[in-house]
């Protein structure tokens, strides 16, 4: 499908509202759905002292449930992406968010920590539902200049929600004890069936499916990943976030150990950081309705490069203090020209294919992959260095720039 065609036929809701407001309310949906999932993440770190209290389990049996988490998220986009190519994406979005429901009520009631994690793998699997078919249906509906658009939204939304989800999980276990807040995730899962049922329709007709069982999704995950241009932008996505995450992952004791900043100026660093990565997508929301993709992802990935070998330098040579958060601030702040970019080109190759659920499932799994390998690589000399972490986010970022450079040419 052009992005004219797509654009003068529009998928609507199934609301069936004025064309803004039903495309604002479609938009809206979708971000629910991208950004529940990846919020359950971690959403519930602050509560985890609690919860192994009330189990009587050890710290790092209760931190196993991210683990399994992170588990059943990525082996359900691996899944049900390519699924979504061959039996249509709204029935299994419904049936994921529905599953995601009943995970995360069961979980209020668990008895044991076993259960637990077994329920929190479920979650993870239903989960991916909602972000890998959500990513897929933007392909459906459009592709281009305008998808570019949707996607900076949407990677915005999935890899900030796990960022900021401990600041609402902190509040919340101030207040109330660790069952509470996987109340407020069997709501909004329920938020996420509501928009599932409600507002978005079913965007890849019959016609347009991909025909085969087991080994056709297997086959069609094959045919995504030899198409040179695809494996190159999944990977600066991949990467890109793996640069984020390698601070995610150590940032708390960076900022705190190793510079002697209290918790409430982190949290207020962490949130400025943020800020400007939220800042740079919505400017990429505009500039590239006006400006090539590809060329908008140089200059986030070029940028990103740059600060953070920069950073690494500079610590390298005992200079870790106010460069260093404003280096850490630039760098963010480059990843609002990277991830909705990266993702909408990786996707234009995949709905090439008529693949666009097999390249969402990719794209996904390969974020939440490295973002596991990157996160051990960060402490790697403990909490009291800024060193594992200023590195890792500079190789991630210079393999991110060999990938887009290699797509250009």
């Amino acid at each position: 499908m052009s992005q004219s065609s797509a654009e003068s036929h529009p998928f609507r809701s199934r609301l069936g509202l004025s064309p803004r407001l039903d495309r604002v309310l479609l938009i809206g949906a979708l971000g629910i759905l991208s950004a529940v999932s990846p919020m359950a993440t971690d959403v519930y770190l602050a509560s985890m002292p609690d919860m192994s209290e009330y189990f009587g389990t050890t710290a790092s049996l209760v931190q196993l449930t991210l683990t399994t988490y992170m588990i059943g998220i990525a082996l359900g986009q691996f899944v049900l992406g390519p699924l979504s190519d061959v039996l249509g994406r709204h029935k299994l979005m419904v049936a994921g968010n529905a599953l995601f429901v009943v995970a995360s009520l069961g979980i209020v009631f668990a008895p044991t920590i076993e259960v637990v994690l077994a329920l929190r793998a479920i979650q993870g699997v239903a989960g991916a539902a909602g972000v890998v078919i959500a990513r897929a249906m933007v392909s459906d509906m459009t592709t281009g200049r305008t998808a570019a658009q949707l996607y900076s939204i949407l990677a915005l939304i999935t890899s900030l929600a796990p960022v900021v989800a401990p600041l609402l999980g902190g509040v919340i276990a101030t207040v109330a004890q660790w069952q509470t807040v996987f109340w407020v995730l069997t709501g909004f899962g329920l938020l996420m069936l509501a928009c599932s049922v409600l507002v978005i329709p079913e965007t890849l007709p019959k016609a347009m499916r991909s025909q085969g069982g087991m080994g056709r999704i297997v086959r069609n995950a094959v045919t995504v990943v030899k198409d040179r241009w695809f494996t190159l932008y999944a990977l600066t996505f991949a990467f890109g976030f793996g640069s984020l995450f390698s601070y995610v992952s150590a940032s708390s004791f960076v900022i705190q150990n190793v510079m002697g900043y209290s918790a409430l100026a982190y949290s207020v660093i962490f949130a400025v950081n943020a800020a400007g990565a939220i800042v740079t997508a919505m400017l990429n929301t505009r500039l590239v309705k006006n400006r090539e993709p590809r060329a908008l992802l140089l200059m986030g990935v070029i940028g990103m490069s740059a600060t953070a070998c920069l950073n690494m330098i500079l610590v390298l040579l005992g200079v870790v203090g106010i460069p260093t958060l404003i280096l850490l601030f630039l760098m963010q702040s480059c990843i609002g020209f990277i991830f909705g970019n990266a993702v909408a080109l990786a996707q234009d190759r995949a709905h090439a294919h008529r693949l666009s659920g097999t390249g969402s499932a990719v794209v996904g799994m390969s974020q939440f992959v490295l973002g596991g390998i990157v996160s051990p690589l960060s402490g790697l000399a403990g909490d009291h260095s800024a060193v594992p972490m200023v590195v890792t986010m500079a190789a991630c970022a210079l393999v991110a720039l060999g990938a887009v450079l290699a797509a250009r040419r």
